[in-house]
C-alpha cells in the first residue's frame, strides 16, 4: 500500500507542475548542527533574529512526522531576464510573476486534501519557505540533487531555477535513495560572479549577500554592499550567481502561463515607474515583493541609483 502511495502522490505532484520529486525521512540533520551554529553566529541571527536551530527538526513541524515529499517547481523563463528591457531596473526573476508561495501551497494543499480522502487517517502538513525547515538539505535528502557552491539546490540538469515545496506526512513511505556529493567539479563561477563577494564554496555569508538587503532587511548594509549595489544594478535580490552556473544553460523552464504576465517592475524604464505608497502596493499586489515595504523600496532606489533619488526629491504618498 505505502508503495503505491508514494508512486500516486509523485504522479499527482508532477501534474501539479513539480518538475522533480522526491521522498525523504524526517530524521534530525544533526550533521548540519555545527554548520547552523556557525551561520547564526556569524551575522545570520543579528539579520535573521527569527531563524534557529529548530530548524534542524522537521518532526517539530508536525507530530508523527515520518516521510516529507519533495519537489522542485522551476519559475524562471528564457525570455524573462532582468534589466534586458531599456532603462529597466533589475529584479530577480523569483519575483516576476505571482507570489509562489501562493501557488505551491495551494497545489501542495489539494494534493493533501485528496490524499487524505483516499486515506482518512493520513496527517500532513505544508511549508513553502516560511517554514522553520532546512529545505534545501532536505532536497539533497530526498535526491533532487545538491547544493552547489552557491548554496542554492542544483537539480542536476533541470538546473537551480526552481522553488521547494514541501508536504510533511505521518506516514511512512518508500524513501529515495539521498544525493551524495556534488556535481559542481572545480566550477568557480558562481563565487567569481558574487557582486560583493558573499560566497565562499558551499557557504554563503548573508551580512554581504546584496538580497539581504534589497528584500530581507531593512538594515544599512556595509559600504562594501552598498557599492556592490549601486555597481550591479540588482534593486531586489540578485541572480548573479545562477546567471553564471552551467547547469542553468538549458535549465527546466517555468510555466509561461503562470510567470509570464507582464511586470511593469521588470519592464518600464524606472522614471515610467509610479513610485508614491499606493501605488508601489498596487505594483506589489500579489506577488513576492509584496513583503518589500515601501519606504524600504525607496531606499533600494537611492542605492541603485544615481542623482535625485539620493536627494530625498522623491515624494511619498
Amino acid at each position: 500500500m505505502n508503495e503505491d502511495l508514494k508512486a500516486w502522490l509523485r504522479t499527482e505532484a508532477l501534474a501539479l507542475g513539480f518538475a522533480r520529486v522526491g521522498f525523504a525521512d524526517c530524521a534530525p540533520f544533526e550533521d548540519e548542527r555545527e554548520r547552523l551554529a556557525q551561520w547564526l553566529d556569524g551575522s545570520g541571527r543579528r539579520l535573521f533574529p527569527y531563524l534557529g536551530e529548530d530548524r534542524l527538526d522537521p518532526r517539530l513541524l508536525l507530530e508523527g512526522a515520518a516521510t516529507a515529499l519533495v519537489g522542485f517547481f522551476p519559475y524562471a523563463r528564457p525570455g524573462a531576464i532582468p534589466g534586458r528591457a531599456a532603462g529597466s531596473l533589475k529584479l530577480s526573476r523569483y519575483v516576476w510573476g505571482p507570489d509562489y508561495h501562493m501557488i505551491l501551497k495551494g497545489r501542495l494543499k489539494r494534493l493533501l486534501v485528496r490524499a487524505q480522502e483516499a486515506h482518512p487517517p493520513l496527517r500532513g502538513r505544508v511549508c513553502v519557505d516560511t517554514a522553520p525547515l532546512l529545505e534545501r538539505q532536505l532536497a539533497v535528502r530526498a535526491g533532487l540533487g545538491w547544493q552547489g557552491r552557491n548554496t542554492l539546490l542544483v537539480a542536476g540538469k533541470a538546473g537551480s531555477w526552481g522553488f521547494l515545496g514541501i508536504l510533511l506526512l505521518d506516514v511512512a513511505l518508500p524513501l529515495d535513495e539521498p544525493f551524495r556529493g556534488h556535481r559542481c567539479g572545480t566550477c568557480r563561477a558562481c563565487l567569481d560572479a558574487c557582486p560583493a563577494g558573499a560566497l565562499a564554496p558551499f557557504r554563503l555569508d548573508p551580512g554581504r549577500c546584496l538580497t539581504t538587503y534589497t528584500v530581507e532587511t531593512e538594515a544599512e548594509p556595509p559600504e562594501e554592499v552598498q557599492a556592490a549595489i549601486q555597481r550591479s544594478g540588482w534593486a531586489a535580490g540578485c541572480d548573479a550567481c545562477q546567471e553564471v552556473c552551467p547547469w542553468n544553460r538549458r535549465p527546466a523552464w517555468g510555466d509561461e502561463a503562470l510567470w509570464g504576465g507582464p511586470s511593469p517592475l521588470h519592464t518600464l524604464p524606472v522614471a515610467d515607474l509610479p513610485l508614491g505608497t499606493a501605488q508601489w502596493q498596487k505594483l506589489t499586489r500579489g506577488t513576492a515583493l509584496r513583503r518589500v515595504r515601501h519606504r524600504h523600496w525607496i531606499a533600494n532606489l537611492r542605492r541603485v541609483l544615481p542623482g535625485p533619488w539620493n536627494r530625498n526629491e522623491i515624494l511619498l504618498d
